[in-house]
């Protein structure tokens, strides 16, 4: 076990479970163009540390082909899908850090957690989740690199909300960062996950990626997001993603 964890005396599954208690229960949550906020300092300095130390080597990852019709991410986009047979082929201390850890994402309590912040919202944007019982958890790890973006899309219908904890490594980068946006056609709203130009949308908001932070946003017809294009070179974008779906 790292050393950070044996000075705090906690499991990989305790220290994120400490540190989110507070990190995703934000004391307001902001509705334009749908319910979402972003979070500083989401985990421990110490356990962020650990889990920066505890990403994987690229050759661990695979590509998205087939996952989603943008050329440009199947290109430049790797993922990680955290399920036994790939947590099963990491190396060392790695293989046990990242099994702690998905057994606490994909836990009852955490999908809980996550979703308690739009409870409030749920009558009014998503009325299909107040008697639905039965969900999917997708949890992964993802790395993007130079020329990696995606255009303005609200996400599947299906898709009940989406975490992405950002792992930056000290820089904070507005460039590569996730923006919301605002159809220029006024209440144009998409029940499909079709991505569409940029054209059609005026950029809304970017939150930068930043050392320890955290975007969750509530998936709804007006929850259009994206990345732009990425024209840096030499960028890994590195992000922990969790998602939660109708089953």
């Amino acid at each position: 076990m790292n050393n950070l964890l044996k000075e705090a005396q906690e499991s990989v599954a305790d220290s994120f479970k400490h540190s989110l208690g507070e990190s995703l229960q934000p004391q307001s949550v902001e509705q334009n163009p749908s319910p979402h906020f972003y979070g500083h300092n989401v985990f421990a300095n110490g356990f962020f540390d650990c889990i920066r130390a505890h990403l994987p080597e690229s050759k661990f990852y695979g590509g998205v082909k087939g996952r989603t019709g943008n050329v440009r991410a199947q290109k430049s986009r790797l993922a990680l899908p955290m399920k036994d047979d790939n947590i099963s082929q990491l190396p060392g201390q790695l293989r046990p850090f990242w099994s702690e850890a998905t057994t606490y994402f994909q836990s009852s309590e955490f999908l809980s957690l996550a979703i308690s912040a739009y409870q409030p919202f749920l009558k009014e944007v998503r009325p299909d989740l107040i008697n639905h019982s039965r969900f999917d958890i997708r949890f992964e790890l993802l790395r993007d690199t130079t020329a990696y973006g995606i255009g303005p899309h609200a996400d599947h219908p299906n898709k009940v909300m989406t975490l992405l904890f950002y792992l930056s490594g000290g820089e904070t980068s507005e460039a590569l960062g996730t923006s919301f946006y605002i159809p220029k056609q006024s209440g144009f709203k998409c029940g499909t996950g079709l991505h569409h130009d940029n054209e059609k949308f005026n950029l809304y908001k970017t939150y930068p990626y930043a050392p320890n932070t955290v975007l969750s946003f509530l998936r709804t017809d007006t929850s259009f997001h994206g990345v732009e294009v990425i024209e840096e070179e030499n960028v890994q974008r590195d992000v922990l993603r969790w998602m939660l779906w109708k089953a």
